[in-house]
């Protein structure tokens, strides 16, 4: 079953609002998003890039940029771990 962010509308919204965390949780529940899975990587990608480079305040890209991909790079690695593990 689907969370229920991953609906089209919720997740427009989400993403919307809130880019980095709709792209954190794509990456993070990747495997429970069954349908549309590139659709919304690249609105996601998109919004936060828009985000990140457009209306951050100065100064903000640094800090943000690294948490966003340590979570990734720390979700890659915990799917590397469970796989080895079953």
């Amino acid at each position: 079953m689907s969370p229920w962010y991953a609906r089209n509308m919720p997740f427009f919204f989400l993403t919307f609002f809130f880019p980095p965390l709709a792209l954190l949780l794509l990456v993070w529940q990747w495997d429970k998003f069954t349908t549309d899975r590139g659709v919304k990587l690249f609105f996601a990608v998109g919004m936060t890039v828009f985000i990140v480079f457009g209306l951050l305040p100065r100064g903000t890209l640094p800090v943000i940029l690294p948490i966003i991909f340590g979570l990734i790079a720390l979700k890659l690695v915990l799917n590397v771990i469970r796989r080895k593990k079953g």
